[in-house]
């Protein structure tokens, strides 16, 4: 089930990454792609940040948000580390796959998303360390109290 999220996950963050027009896919669910042939392979490099659209600094949020619930769906909460790895590349292919369909791919954008994910792996290090830490305890009272069961036994 955990696959099949993921896979649904990266398809709906590929539709809403690559699709010409995010106004018309948010506002009227128009998922509308076309291609181009040949990329503006400098478009990859443009630092056009918008700090003062609302709008743009959104989208950045999003993207950070999206690739952080990949990266946990992926990981499986932290269990697979290769998923995190995978996840970047993921974020690195949709940004160059936008210039075929239009679309400005950015590198800060790449970096954006693995700030997203690096933060799912970090929220998983910190949060189920805490789980597997109390596990391994209570493992070792429980083996702690049956060695001492043991030599118990043994003394009689």
């Amino acid at each position: 089930m955990r696959i099949i999220l993921t896979v649904i996950w990266a398809i709906v963050l590929f539709i809403f990454t690559c699709s010409v027009n995010f106004n018309l896919l948010v506002q009227y669910h128009i998922i509308n792609f076309q291609l181009n042939p040949s990329p503006d392979w400098l478009e990859l490099v443009k630092l056009d940040f918008q700090w003062y659209s609302h709008d743009w600094i959104l989208r950045k949020i999003g993207h950070l948000i999206g690739f952080f619930i990949l990266a946990l769906l992926a990981s499986n909460f932290g269990k697979y580390k290769s998923a995190f790895y995978l996840s970047v590349i993921y974020a690195a292919l949709t940004e160059i796959l936008q210039l075929f369909f239009f679309r400005g791919g950015r590198i800060y954008d790449v970096m954006n998303d693995s700030f997203g994910i690096l933060l799912a792996y970090l929220c998983c290090l910190i949060l189920f360390r805490k789980s597997s830490r109390k596990k391994r305890n209570f493992n070792l009272v429980i083996s702690t109290n049956s060695n001492h069961v043991k030599h118990e036994e043994k003394k009689y």
